[in-house]
Order: structure tokens, then sequence, then C-alpha cells
């Protein structure tokens, strides 16, 4: 995948997952909108059942009053009747009635005297399950004139609150000529809680796929950003190693057509300096085929080790034999403690090895002067300790966290010729753990730094 074709996926995920976020917004909203509509009707419902009762309780109490009043009404009906008129007729007592009852309802009434705060309270529970609302919500209710002004209110009412507050018409039914109009008020808090808790499995949802899709497109990315790396290190390393490979080879090939060659005399030849140069060379081509190896590794999902019973000691004195080349080219000083009784230990020869070359190779890399390298072992806690020290530029405390993350480099300050890809200590790291082994590292800048390889043994 080119550069170009990554930054043109790149912007398609990222508009994706944009638009995507977005279309959820706006359908979260909706559904919210949606919801907090139907509980406004419920609400509005339920005010109009209490208004509605409200004036059906009073218009009873009236009636009741307007009876029990009736017999009085024609009595005094009569009386005047048998004093001015003898003709008594039932139009007459009705409309008499109907005069005085209209005089009765059209009288001025306090609103305290027509409904009280206990009644409203009542009616508006006993509606919260008619509309399949959960009677036990809390809820404020004040009666107010047309003014505004609060004539009567729940306890704690708050006039000022950024709740939706219901406005209702208390007795819609008065005649005309009232002197004063009343409003119900009502809200109640638990009503932005009741939309969120039914709309929270729907955010949940959301939220969940909008984490997924980015966490895939991060994930990609990785992947992507992962793979071109490798595909860089891949032709650098082949570049690289290509380029090395030339010299031992070119040497070798030289050496032996100096033995083969008749025209040159036996004297002439140095047979014991072209010998130790072939071996020189040799040393040195198995260590580049060794670096290929370990490369290779990393082509791979997992790593699975031939496991063998193995001399530690051995692994140690054969990646020593392979560096010495390395080691004689920096003037290094390489001191060995192998103070361990007991070596024995379970891996791969070949992969254990290419460990211990990595950490030498490390310490002629990183030391700035002439390297001063320990390599040592010894028995502690039924184990056995690999420890390999140095005198180099030292790792730095937040570097030291990272430093066996694949790809990952130490900044080698004033030190510029430091060839590497940052594959090294992770690969150390993989393997000492297919061994049952932990590593651990203790650096001070300027000072050096220790590797500490802890591995199970095994008895002979």
């Amino acid at each position: 995948m080119t550069k170009r074709q990554r930054r043109i996926l790149t912007v398609i995920i990222l508009f994706a997952s944009i638009g995507l976020v977005i279309a959820q917004t706006i359908w979260i909203f909706g559904v919210f909108t949606n919801i907090q509509n139907d509980i406004g009707s419920k609400v509005n419902d339920l005010l109009n059942n209490v208004v509605t009762k409200v004036w059906h309780a009073e218009t009873l109490t009236q009636i009741s009053n307007g009876v029990n009043s009736q017999q009085n009404v024609v009595d005094s009906i009569v009386y005047s009747s048998e004093i001015m008129d003898d003709n008594i007729t039932a139009e007459r007592i009705n409309r008499y009635f109907m005069e005085s009852y209209k005089r009765l309802l059209t009288s001025e009434i306090p609103v305290e005297q027509r409904v009280t705060m206990e009644q409203l309270d009542s009616l508006v529970k006993r509606e919260f399950k008619e509309v399949n609302l959960n009677p036990n919500y809390k809820f404020k209710i004040a009666i107010t004139d047309r003014t505004g002004r609060r004539i009567m209110s729940s306890s704690r009412y708050d006039a000022n609150t950024r709740l939706n507050i219901y406005k209702k018409r208390l007795f819609p039914n008065d005649p005309e000529g009232f002197s004063e109009i009343y409003y119900m008020n009502f809200y109640f808090p638990e009503e932005t809680l009741i939309v969120l808790i039914r709309i929270l499995p729907m955010i949940f949802a959301a939220f969940i796929l909008i984490v997924v899709i980015l966490a895939l497109f991060i994930y990609t990315m990785y992947v992507i950003a992962r793979q071109k790396r490798v595909s860089e290190i891949k032709g650098d390393f082949i570049s690289n190693i290509t380029h090395e490979l030339k010299t031992p080879i070119s040497s070798i090939s030289l050496a032996a057509q100096m033995l083969g060659d008749e025209n040159i005399p036996q004297t002439a030849k140095n047979i014991p300096r072209l010998s130790s140069m072939i071996k020189e060379q040799s040393k040195q081509l198995s260590y580049l085929v060794e670096k290929v190896l370990q490369t290779s590794v990393f082509e791979r999902q997992t790593i699975e080790l031939k496991m063998e019973n193995v001399s530690l000691h051995s692994i140690i004195k054969e990646a020593d034999d392979l560096m010495t080349l390395q080691l004689r080219n920096r003037k290094a000083t390489l001191i060995t403690e192998l103070r361990a009784t007991s070596d024995i230990i379970s891996t791969e020869k070949s992969y254990f090895v290419n460990v211990i070359t990595n950490l030498l190779d490390n310490a002629l890399k990183y030391t700035e002067g002439v390297p001063k390298i320990i390599i040592g072992t010894r028995n502690e806690y039924g184990k056995i300790l690999c420890y390999v020290s140095d005198n180099g530029i030292g790792i730095s405390s937040e570097n030291k966290e990272r430093i066996f993350e694949q790809f990952f480099r130490v900044n080698t300050g004033d030190v510029h010729d430091v060839k590497g890809f940052g594959l090294g200590l992770n690969y150390v790291k993989k393997i000492v753990e297919l061994s049952d082994g932990t590593i651990s590292v203790e650096s001070e800048e300027n000072v050096g730094t220790t590797f500490y390889i802890w591995l199970p043994l095994i008895k002979k």
C-alpha cells in the first residue's frame, strides 16, 4: 500500500467515523425528544383529567347545596303567591329556582374554598396510574392567578425551576363574568431522569458501536503502520546484510583461491595466516546468518522452540566465539565470570545463542569509548542468573520501560553510527520468556547497563 493510498484510506475511515458519530447523536436526540413528548402528552392528559374531576366535584357540591335549598325556594314562592296570587304553577317555581341557582354559580367564591392542595395531590397520584406513570414520582403543584401571583402551592415549589412547567386553567367551565381566572402549575423533578433511563440502553449501544468502530480504525492504522515499518526494515536489512555478507564471502573466496593457486609457492602462501582469516571470516559469516535467522522470527505469528537440555556456559562460549571479530574491531575487553555450578537449562540452543550475541552486540554499539563487557552466571534461589554488564551510555528511566518493545530504539545522543531496527531486545525478551525465564535491566546514564536473565535449572 502506497503512502497516498494510506492517506486516502485514513481520510475515508475518519470521515465515516465522524459521520457515524453525528448520525448516532441525531438519532439519540430524536429518540430523546420523542420520549419527552410522549411523557409531556401523558402529563397533559393527566392534568386535563384532574381539572375535569375538580370541576365535577365542585359541580356536585353546588348541586347538593342547591337541592337542600330548593324547599326554601318553593316555600318562599308559595308564601308570596298565597299573599299576592292564587295561580301557583310549576313553571313559575322552576324559573324562580334557576334564577336563584344562577346567582349562586356566578357569585364570587375564593379559590381556597373551591379546591384544596390535598385534593389536587390525591387526584394527581390517582391519575399517574391512569397514564402509566409511576405514582411514587415526586411532583410540585401551585395555583396562580392570571398575573402569575401564587395563591397556594406544594412545599418547596420552585417557580424558577429549569424543568418543564405544565400549566392548565382551573375551572375552565366557569360562566362568563367571573372576576378571576386561576391556573394550576405542575412539574416533577424526575421527568428528565425518566427520559434518560428509557434512552440509556440506546446510548450504551451507540457508545459501544462507536468505540468498536474507533478501535477497529485505530487497530487498522496500527497494522498498516506496522506492516509499513516491517517492510522498510526488511528492505533495509536485506540491503545491509547483503553488503556485510560480501566482505566475508570475498575474503574466504580470496583465501581459497590463493591456497589453490599452484603458481604461488607454498612458502609464499602463509597458510597459517590464510587459515586464520578463513576461520575469522567464517565466524563473521555465521554471525550474519544468525542475524538473518533472528529477523525471520518476526515473519511468523508464533515461535515454537525445539526444547533441549543444554549448558548455558556452552551457549555463552559459542556466542563469545561468534562475536570475536566484532570485539576485536572495537578493542573491547570481555570478562567472563561463569560461577554457576549448575548451568543446564531447557531451550533451543541456536535461538539462545542469538540472545547472548544480541546483548553483547548492544553493549558494543552503545558504548562511546573502549567497551568493557562482563558476562557471568551464578546460582541463586534454585535458578541460574545470567548477567551482561557494560560501561556504555546507559538508558534513561523513561526508556527503560520501553526498551523491550518491538521497533523501539534508545536515543543514542551524540552517538550517530549505531545501526539497528529496534528488534534485538524484543527478540531477546521473547526467547527468554519462551524458555520459562524472565529478563530485567538496571541502568544509569553515562555509567552503564546490566541485563539480568533468570532461568529455571534442569537437573542433570
